[in-house]
């Protein structure tokens, strides 16, 4: 279970309380600027007090990092308890991942029109920073390279329509990142 910044694992009602007000920052996102959006007006919306937002946040972008981070961390547990999947740089696991996070792209595409991708490549790095680079297989910067062109490609896959089914993305990614390893082998 998550933790607060003292080491306090957070109660379900405390999850409620910051979800109720990420979700309210994410449906204000589609109709105003984050500029444009006070706490007062946020907090309404989210049905929360200002109390409870300084509680949990010390700004609005903290809530959408927080949010991302939630999100992440809900793959993350998706993958693990998956044991058809194969290790995170195989075809089904890549095929896994556009399809969880399928589930998120209206989320996503806010983010991304509010200029908010930061927030976006910031919780996949940290997810590659804490998760994947503690293996000691991959160097920070191939897996800093690795989060970006698959951010990127899945926000132009959702801006596209997901015309491409998850299976198609996956085995263009699949393939170029292994296309060095191809040569590798046949030299």
């Amino acid at each position: 279970m998550r933790q607060n910044g003292n080491g306090i694992p957070f109660t379900e009602r405390n999850q409620y309380a910051r979800m109720c007000i990420a979700k309210a920052l994410i449906s204000i996102l589609e109709h105003k600027s984050m500029e444009d959006i006070t706490i007062t007006s946020l907090v309404k919306v989210a049905n929360v007090s200002r109390m409870t937002f300084y509680k949990y946040y010390a700004s609005k972008q903290e809530v959408l990092a927080d949010y991302m981070y939630e999100i992440v961390h809900a793959y993350m547990e998706d993958a693990a308890r998956r044991g058809d999947i194969g290790k995170f740089r195989e075809q089904k696991h890549i095929c896994h991942c556009f399809t969880f996070f399928k589930q998120y792209s209206h989320t996503i595409m806010t983010l991304v029109k509010a200029n908010m991708y930061s927030v976006i490549i910031n919780a996949i790095n940290d997810y590659m920073d804490y998760y994947v680079l503690s293996s000691k297989d991959y160097s920070k910067y191939e897996l800093y390279y690795y989060a970006g062109a698959l951010c990127n490609t899945y926000i132009k896959w959702i801006e596209g329509g997901m015309a491409e089914t998850a299976e198609e993305i996956s085995t263009v990614v699949y393939k170029h990142i292994n296309r060095g390893k191809e040569k590798e082998t046949s030299v």
